[in-house]
């Protein structure tokens, strides 16, 4: 009989607060939701985050500049940042030319800290060696892009995790004068870019039937330039 009491009572109380909560809420004029009621006892989810703003999560060794000495590095590809560790510790290295290049071992990966065009605008940042040839370089810009979850604002909706995603690779030509110019994504550019090359890139272009409208196709074409 003592625990049916207490049940009911307890229920009773559970009731009235339940509804003092909605109460307040509509005094507020503010939306019930998970995430609201979460705050108000003090808690709140964490949201997950899918991918990562790394090139390789886990770090590699890499040997820095004329550095006989390996380290271990990974890439930000979302803040565009080398990572180290030094002595045990975590650290971002400066983006000053004494620390390039930077060859990953493994990969057999090197990275250059340059000064190149993107979006408009001139930007020091870190570029992959693609592919070398005898009068210029084929050179790649790595990057990620970031979007922030959200909590689901009602029992019909769920948590949206935060995400890190791939962002289309830029490709640049460096040519041994040090000029860095963006692979050109037409035959007339290229060919304005190479103009010595011009009979070389239209037999090439004609032979293979190449859509140059498609920048990866127009990287073919370039090992007609070597």
């Amino acid at each position: 009989m003592k625990k049916n009491y207490f049940a009911i009572l307890g229920s009773i109380l559970l009731s009235n607060f339940l509804s003092s909560q909605q109460g307040n809420a509509n005094i507020n004029n503010s939306n019930v939701s998970r995430e609201t009621l979460f705050m108000r006892f003090g808690y709140k989810s964490v949201i997950d985050t899918q991918g990562s703003p790394y090139l390789y999560q886990d770090y590699k060794k890499a040997r820095i500049a004329n550095n006989q000495s390996l380290v271990d590095m990974r890439y930000n590809a979302y803040k565009d940042e080398i990572d180290i560790v030094n002595k045990g510790q975590n650290m971002t290295i400066y983006k000053r030319p004494e620390y390039s290049p930077i060859h990953i071992i493994d990969s057999d990966e090197t990275i250059y800290l340059l000064d190149f065009p993107y979006k408009g605008k001139t930007i020091s940042g870190y570029l992959f060696e693609v592919k070398k040839y005898d009068s210029f370089t084929v050179l790649m810009k790595i990057s990620k892009s970031y979007e922030e979850g959200k909590y689901a604002q009602d029992s019909f909706d769920r948590d949206k995790q935060n995400s890190y995603s791939d962002l289309p690779d830029v490709f640049y030509i460096q040519k041994n004068t040090g000029e860095i110019t963006e692979m050109p994504g037409t035959k007339k550019n290229l060919i304005k870019m190479f103009p010595d090359k011009k009979n070389k890139i239209e037999q090439m272009v004609k032979e293979n039937k190449i859509d140059t409208r498609k920048l990866e196709v127009i990287s073919q074409v370039l090992m007609a330039l070597s």
